[in-house]
């Protein structure tokens, strides 16, 4: 599988020396390689969605770069596990500013859907796969946003393959953010909040 994907073997220790100590065994495991990335909080400076090679090569990502390499790790080294990508978009009435959060979904044999994330924000981390739909993992991101005071918008589950055909979302060493705008347009659903 590997060398039909295209990683390089330096690549793949990358993955293993990322992962540290922590086993790669199931699909959520791919959450420690994550967790050693730090987070880059200055994105709106120079915003650059990058591709999975890039982010390896990256000591500090962004969400949506996590969510792809994560999308990409779990094809590398989970290569039955379905996955999805779930963007969620929302409004800080404070500041009248819309943003967006990217997350990758996944799902165990017995068919609950777990996220695998990274974020500045405590509330919107991981998530355990115990989910019976992406809605209802949507949902849980809807409610951290709410308690942090954020007004959650819409969101849309959909895959690389689908939203983004034609960029190369693996191994492309420039900027990616074409795929931000293809996340967008697969915005299908609205969250409706008691206030």
């Amino acid at each position: 599988m590997v060398g039909q994907l295209g990683y390089t073997e330096a690549e793949l220790r990358r993955v293993q020396e990322m992962a540290g100590a922590a086993p790669l065994l199931a699909p959520g495991d791919v959450r420690h390689i994550i967790d050693g990335c730090q987070y880059l909080d200055e994105w709106r400076a120079n915003y650059r969605i990058q591709s999975v090679r890039s982010s390896l090569q990256s000591a500090r990502i962004t969400c949506i770069d996590a969510a792809i390499l994560s999308y990409g790790l779990l094809e590398l080294l989970f290569s039955g596990t379905k996955r999805r990508l779930l963007a969620i978009h929302r409004r800080d009435p404070k500041k009248d500013e819309e943003c967006g959060h990217c997350v990758t979904l996944y799902w165990e044999n017995d068919g609950r859907i777990g996220a695998i994330s990274k974020s500045s924000f405590k509330g919107l981390g991981h998530r355990e796969p115990v989910f019976a739909d992406e809605a209802s993992v949507a949902a849980s991101y809807a409610r951290a946003y709410l308690e942090m005071g954020f007004q959650p918008l819409y969101f849309g589950v959909t895959t690389l393959e689908e939203a983004a055909p034609d960029l190369d979302w693996r191994f492309h060493q420039g900027d990616l953010n074409e795929i931000s705008t293809r996340l967008q347009a697969a915005y299908a659903y609205g969250f409706v909040v008691d206030y």
